[in-house]
Parts: structure tokens; C-alpha cells; sequence
């Protein structure tokens, strides 16, 4: 984690939170395309022809269609069709937590050649994806700054999240990642779609003695007000640590709302019917609270 002086000046904001997985039910074997190539050992070694977005409609349908499966999805995937429960509920479990984008799964929908069984448990796998991959948090209660400044107010820091160590009450968030955010949907949609132990920079606002002396990274606003510009970069903690599950909030967090519509786009174009994702009712894991405990990410 690195905290210094800035000696620039520009505007954005902080937040939290991620999420992943789901199940489905039987029958016979997937038509895949696999390329041996694709992998090394285990990890994925070479993906070509996806294009990612953030809706279906933006997604190059003609690159998933010639995309390349690695084998051990493939496999995966035959089994979801397996005559065994045991294979299908295993395979399904695997597919889950499998470290590749989730455009390879809309490409094995595309290409087709799987029976409704593998359809349905693959659909139900993408939706559990989209749903609880998890997210970053900076662990922050914010408000908009005062008139004059175009960033976000920390108004509190939570216990045992990066905020912790490296953001002090007061200061004003101006940039996250070089990007400029006014508002605490910004800030919420920037971080909750990186992942805990992601690297993020900052440039924030710091409050100092309104008689600092003038000098390279001394803000003033109306003459009264004087800041300091910093840089931060430090990992993001987890959303988690919030309180929060990873559906809380469904009305108002514009992360989670996001997710939400991208569920019903995958499944108004590869489900039997399109359906409405009501998340809110979505079953909480062991231990896990219903309700936000923070009112930033």
C-alpha cells in the first residue's frame, strides 16, 4: 500500500463489493469445440475472437461462435449431460469456480449441441456467476462534497477495510483508477466490479490548515479552504466485510442492478423463456446478513 502527496490535480471517487455461482438438473453429451491449444496444465493459456461488453447485444455473437473451448471446460460440460447425479452436481460445481470469462460459457450457449439438461445446468451456472462474483471494497460512508468540489465526501471509515489505513474523514475522493466520478453510484459502480485484492489508485483531497502556505498540491477553495492533493494505491478488501450479501441493496446499488439485467439478457436470448431475476429473494449463505451495514462500499 503506497500513500503520497500528488502533485496533479483531478476528480472521482471509492467504493466496494463482487460476487459468483448456481445449480441445475440431467441428461446426455455436449457438441464442443475444444482446443487443446487453449490450455497449459490447468490455467487457461490463450483465449481468441471474444469481444466483451457489458450487455449481451455488445458481445460479437459471431466470435463466440468460433470461439475456442478449453478442453477441460469441454469435459466439464459433457458432464453436465451425464446418466451419474453425482457427475452432473460435480461438474456443475467445477464450472462454477473455473478462472475463465464468462463470455466462453455464452459461447458454448451459442454453438448449441447440448441436450436442455446441459442448457439449463449451464444457464443456471452463468447466472450464479454473474450474480455473486465477488466484489472490491474500499469500506467508506460518503456523501457528495461541498459546493466548489466535484468528488465525494468520506464522512466515516469502517474498521478492518482499506479505507481504514489509508482515507481519513473529511478528505474528498476525486479519481479512482484515472477515472473522474461525481457521484456515489459512480464510485459504487467503479469499485464493486473489481474484485477483492485488485489494485486500485487514488487521488483524493486532504483537508490542512486553512494558513498552509502556498505551495505545489495546496488546494484552496473560497480562500478558507485548503487541501492537499494525495495519491493512494493499495487492494481492494472485500464486500463481505460490509456486512452485506451479495444481493443486499438490489433496489438501490446500481452494481447489483447491473448484474440483475445482464441475467435476464442471457436468459431472454439462450433460456427457454425470458425471465424476471428477482435477486432479493435469492437464499443468504450460512452467517450471512440480509441488510447493508455500511452506506458505502
Amino acid at each position: 500500500m503506497r500513500l503520497r502527496p500528488s502533485s496533479s490535480l483531478p476528480a472521482i471517487v471509492l467504493l466496494a463489493a463482487g460476487a459468483v455461482a448456481m445449480l441445475m438438473t440431467p441428461v446426455a453429451a455436449a457438441q464442443v469445440r475444444v482446443d487443446a491449444r487453449a490450455r497449459q496444465g490447468n490455467a487457461v493459456k490463450k483465449i481468441q475472437g471474444l469481444r466483451v461488453g457489458g450487455s449481451i447485444d455488445s458481445i460479437d455473437v459471431k466470435s463466440l461462435r468460433r470461439s475456442a473451448i478449453p478442453d477441460e471446460m469441454a469435459r466439464k460440460v459433457e458432464l453436465l449431460g451425464s446418466q451419474s447425479f453425482e457427475q452432473r452436481e460435480a461438474a456443475t460445481a467445477s464450472l462454477q469456480s473455473m478462472p475463465v470469462p464468462d463470455e466462453l460459457f455464452m459461447a458454448v450457449l451459442e454453438q448449441g449441441g447440448l441436450d436442455a439438461e446441459q442448457r439449463n445446468r449451464l444457464l443456471g451456472v452463468l447466472r450464479w456467476r454473474v450474480l455473486y462474483r465477488p466484489r472490491g471494497a474500499v469500506g467508506i460512508r460518503m456523501e457528495p462534497a461541498a459546493t466548489g468540489i466535484r468528488g465525494i465526501l468520506v464522512t466515516e471509515v469502517i474498521k478492518d477495510l482499506p479505507a481504514e489505513r489509508v482515507l481519513q474523514v473529511g478528505d474528498v475522493i476525486l479519481e479512482i483508477n484515472d477515472v473522474a466520478l461525481t457521484t456515489s453510484s459512480d464510485l459504487i459502480s467503479k469499485v464493486q466490479r473489481l474484485q477483492p485484492g485488485d489494485q486500485i489508485r487514488m487521488k483524493v483531497l486532504r483537508p490542512v490548515a486553512s494558513d498552509t502556505p502556498d505551495a505545489p498540491g495546496i488546494v484552496r477553495f473560497d480562500r478558507d479552504r485548503a487541501f492537499q492533493e494525495v495519491d493512494a494505491e493499495f487492494p481492494l478488501g472485500s464486500y463481505e466485510k460490509l456486512g452485506n450479501g451479495p444481493t443486499a441493496a438490489a433496489l438501490g446499488n446500481p452494481e447489483t442492478i447491473r448484474r440483475r439485467h445482464r441475467v435476464e439478457e442471457i436468459w431472454a436470448r439462450w433460456g427457454t423463456d425470458a425471465v424476471a431475476v428477482s435477486i432479493t429473494r435469492t437464499p443468504v449463505e450460512p452467517g450471512e446478513k440480509s441488510s447493508d451495514a455500511a452506506d458505502g462500499p
